[in-house]
């Protein structure tokens, strides 16, 4: 690029404005005509409209890819492209060597609300950065891995869900230490909530003469890069007839899935083999610690210590 300009890429966002759909709505005028400047010269709100456009026009006439400040335009035919194709846009015409500020403005503020507003999103968000909020928005939706169930919500609403229609009440655990949870294993899975919020599926399942016990994070539907990162250690441990004491034990990055066909089938991915020696009945006394290792988009995070074992509870 000349000029030392550069491509910004901030996401801009905001909660959307209550309007009916097609309605034009002026905010921040007050008294007749709508003016915007109080009687002592202060800037009061900017003015906003709801309105419909090309979407056309909010594109790189030459990689076709949504455009974002600094924007460009040729003198030759006035095709407006993006910073990186303002040098190489010869399919069109010539070199667009006239910087727009006006067309900078437009797009830096031309917002869209989010697809997921069905699922309780109520953002704008400025359109060339739609895509990266659609990736890390809270309410992009998950699956119910129930078979036959075809519930499709954000995250918070398949808890409730799960609650209502299924009476799997999640259990909230802490991250860094071990909790010592009893699972009924007439259950194919059951439900953790992490200290942020994050959902994880234990689901379990017969592998022979053992159970099969995973841990996935439940992910919304598209959102695997944004994802946060955890690693978890699953263990069951039960005293012995000789005074000493039987283990099996699991450490392993916990995998992420958005639940679209279930929940994970028993001896896929990494899981705990439990012998049927160390079951209690019908309960599966698990130890389960999980390790928030990156957060969504941050950087990794230090280890933390092993504290003690929580009073165990049993899920029905």
């Amino acid at each position: 690029m000349e000029g030392g300009e550069s491509c910004g890429n901030s996401v801009s966002e905001e909660v959307k404005p209550e309007w009916e759909e097609g309605e034009v709505l002026m905010q921040g005028g007050g008294g007749e005509g709508g003016g915007a400047v109080t009687a002592a010269g202060e800037s009061m709100a900017p003015v906003q409209i709801d309105v419909r456009m090309d979407v056309a026009l909010l594109h790189c006439q030459a990689c076709l890819l949504p455009l974002k400040p600094p924007v460009f335009k040729c003198e030759a035919a006035g095709h407006v492209v993006c910073c990186f194709c303002r040098a190489g846009h010869a399919a069109l015409c010539s070199r667009a060597g006239t910087h727009c500020g006006e067309l900078d403005a437009v797009v830096g503020a031309a917002k869209v609300p989010c697809p997921y507003k069905v699922f309780g999103c109520e953002r704008y968000v400025v359109y060339h950065g739609a895509a990266d909020h659609q990736r890390a928005c809270q309410c992009a939706p998950c699956s119910c891995p129930e078979p036959g169930c075809v519930f499709v919500g954000s995250r918070a609403m398949l808890l409730d869900h799960f609650a209502a229609g299924h009476q799997r009440h999640a259990v909230t655990v802490r991250y860094g230490r071990p909790w010592n949870l009893g699972f009924s294993l007439s259950r194919r899975w059951h439900v953790l909530v992490g200290e942020d919020r994050s959902v994880f599926l234990v689901s379990l399942g017969p592998l022979g003469a053992a159970t099969a016990v995973s841990l996935v994070y439940v992910r919304p539907d598209g959102a695997a890069e944004a994802a946060p990162q955890f690693r978890c250690k699953l263990s069951v441990e039960r005293p012995a007839g000789d005074g000493k004491d039987n283990l099996v034990l699991m450490t392993s990055a916990v995998s992420s899935s958005a639940l679209s066909t279930g929940a994970p089938a028993p001896g896929q991915g990494m899981f705990l083999a439990v012998p049927q020696e160390l079951l209690s009945g019908d309960t599966l006394m698990l130890s389960v610690r999980i390790d928030l290792i990156r957060p969504a988009g941050g950087a990794p995070k230090s280890a933390t210590p092993t504290p003690q074992a929580r009073t165990p509870r049993r899920l029905q």
